[in-house]
């Protein structure tokens, strides 16, 4: 349904994550750097808390700016009756939000994140952007008949932020396929200027680093 890559363990490479179908785990492929891509889906809690859910937007961005890359998901299933069929089914269910706790580990912390997350929908498209200009992530979903949502972040903004707009000059004018790489605290991370992922969706094109308690980076 929706995808979205980029560099979620620091590896240097751009991972993929893929949105799948209800009884199918997201996959979440990890770039080797060789070539190859190796689905940790299965063997982390990414494939466990996905299996009964039906995926559509998704992205990696940093929501508590520590300087990790965590994982949202919107999800809703397309058959109102799912549930008549499989009971453990539902068409309205709720979004999942994965942090990154340890360099690509990611534990689910949707329960921890207030009524706005609890609540069941049926969701769709999905995008982040700091619309409140308060430095950190706020996410907004389209749903099935229904209005769009909005979650305001009121917590990452605690830890500190590095906030980037690039313009091109000789090149495309949105900086489009940019890579840039920020180093703070001797720890360097990587992102690029994209103009759609996710599922029928864009995100804000400014790129947003999470610095953790660090003011400052000393190269990007």
């Amino acid at each position: 349904m929706g995808v979205a890559a980029a560099d979620y363990d620091r590896s240097g490479f751009p991972s993929v994550i893929i949105s799948n179908f209800s009884n199918e785990m997201l996959s979440l492929y990890h770039n080797e750097g060789n070539g190859l891509f190796v689905d940790e889906a299965p063997r982390s809690e990414v494939g466990r808390a996905s299996l009964l859910t039906l995926g559509f937007g998704c992205f990696f961005f940093d929501y508590d700016l520590d300087g990790w890359l965590d994982i949202f998901v919107a999800d809703g299933h397309i058959e109102k009756g799912i549930e008549r069929i499989q009971s453990r089914i539902k068409y309205a269910q709720p979004p999942h939000l994965f942090r990154n706790v340890d360099k690509g580990k990611f534990q689910e912390v949707t329960k921890l994140m207030g009524d706005g997350f609890a609540r069941t929908r049926v969701s769709r498209g999905a995008a982040f952007a700091d619309y409140d200009n308060d430095g950190d992530l706020d996410i907004v979903m389209t749903t099935n008949s229904g209005p769009a949502v909005l979650l305001r972040n009121d917590g990452g903004s605690t830890n500190h932020g590095l906030r980037l707009r690039l313009v091109g000059t000789r090149s495309n004018r949105n900086a489009l396929g940019a890579v840039v790489r920020v180093t703070s605290g001797g720890e360097t991370q990587s992102a690029m200027v994209q103009s759609g992922s996710s599922y029928l969706s864009q995100s804000e094109r400014i790129l947003t680093f999470g610095l953790g308690k660090r003011t400052s980076a000393e190269k990007n």
